[in-house]
């Protein structure tokens, strides 16, 4: 089962056509709480990531207040720290331009949220997913059940992928239908990158995104939709890779320029990414096997603030022996907005002539996968 870290965000700037920012106000009333508890809300506000928090009230009630330009997701947790919130049940909705209300009577396990009209349309679509809901729960059963050795054997591996492949495919049917049958829909609009996948292609964005209304198209959310369609076919199969700048751990300035004349495997990652961390043997042996044939790689970390020293113990721990650069900025890494990063590990295949001739290598087999590519 095919494993990577996602990022799904959007992307936002201002025009004058577009819909006004307007301030709204969240109001919640939960049970099984105490005035030490805090609510915390996450949130995107265009460009801008927003983490907020209020102490529950006496009576379990709290309140926030956000502005907004177009219905945006978010994550409700509680809990006495943030730490303990992150590990406790969760509530994913849309904060939209009116009042919304959330109640529970148990801690979050099953919560309800009124108000706005994406909240009605993502209530919908959660009613059309829970009828597959039993291939996805056999699948974690099936997983989480087995010992480790059972785990690594092929005959499990293929099984748990067969599983997958069916839940994706069946998760995939509905939203599909879904996007078909609400082209006036902000969810809509959020569910394409799923449909897709973690590595889409710009011509499969394209063919979801016309099936949605003007109204939706033309928000700051559908011009940032573009943008980020625009942005993939900058870094298709056959585009020259675009150009970049970025410090290594001792500060000096790598530039992608200097690969010139090399095949170079720009490999995006991170310590924290266990999947990374999980292919990055891979990565080694296929380094160690192609250094002489011209070839390289180049390590793009999506490290966070402050976690420098987990980013150089991951390099030394995984002995990756080539380049790294980093600027610590976590999803908000520059090269990998320029790439149009949303998931890791990702990588992209560069020719001597700086031009991408392959995606996402990766596996067992890499070295086998980058030998088709590479001409002495």
């Amino acid at each position: 089962m095919t494993k990577v870290f996602t990022l799904i965000a959007s992307l936002t700037f201002s025009t004058a056509i577009m819909a006004q920012h307007k301030t709204a106000l969240l109001n919640g009333q939960v049970t099984g709480y105490t005035t030490q508890d805090k609510a915390f809300l996450s949130y995107r506000n265009g460009t801008q990531r927003i983490a907020d928090s209020v102490i529950i009230g006496s009576n379990g009630t709290f309140q926030f207040n956000y502005t907004i330009a177009d219905p945006t997701i978010a994550s409700l947790t509680i809990g006495k720290t943030l730490a303990l919130a992150q590990r406790s049940k969760s509530l994913t909705f849309y904060l939209e331009n009116t009042a919304i209300k959330v109640q529970s009577t148990d801690s979050l396990k099953n919560p309800s949220v009124q108000g706005g009209k994406t909240n009605t349309e993502l209530s919908q679509l959660k009613t059309r997913l829970e009828k597959i809901a039993p291939l996805r729960d056999a699948l974690n059963t099936k997983y989480f059940s087995a010992s480790q050795e059972q785990r690594n054997s092929p005959e499990f591996k293929k099984e748990i992928e067969q599983l997958s492949e069916n839940y994706q495919l069946e998760n995939k049917k509905i939203l599909e239908t879904f996007i078909s049958e609400n082209p006036n829909s902000f969810v809509s609009l959020d569910r394409i990158a799923e449909v897709v996948g973690y590595a889409p292609e710009a011509e499969d964005l394209d063919r979801y995104f016309k099936q949605l209304s003007p109204e939706i198209r033309h928000s700051e959310k559908g011009k940032a939709f573009a943008l980020q369609i625009d942005q993939t076919k900058a870094t298709s199969i056959g585009q020259i890779a675009p150009a970049f700048t970025q410090a290594n751990p001792e500060g000096k300035n790598i530039s992608l320029a200097d690969y010139r004349g090399k095949y170079v495997l720009l490999d995006f990652w991170a310590s924290w990414c266990g999947p990374c961390r999980h292919e990055n043997p891979n990565v080694v042996k296929a380094y160690h096997a192609l250094k002489n044939k011209k070839f390289t790689v180049l390590g793009v970390s999506l490290d966070q603030p402050g976690k420098k020293n987990n980013w150089l113990k991951a390099i030394a721990d995984d002995k990756l022996e080539w380049d790294q650069v980093s600027d610590l900025n976590f999803w908000d890494n520059q090269v990998a907005k320029l790439y149009n990063i949303r998931s890791i590990p990702q990588n992209f295949l560069i020719d001597p002539n700086g031009k991408i001739i392959a995606k996402n290598l990766r596996g067992e087999d890499l070295e086998l996968q980058l030998s088709k590519y590479i001409v002495d």
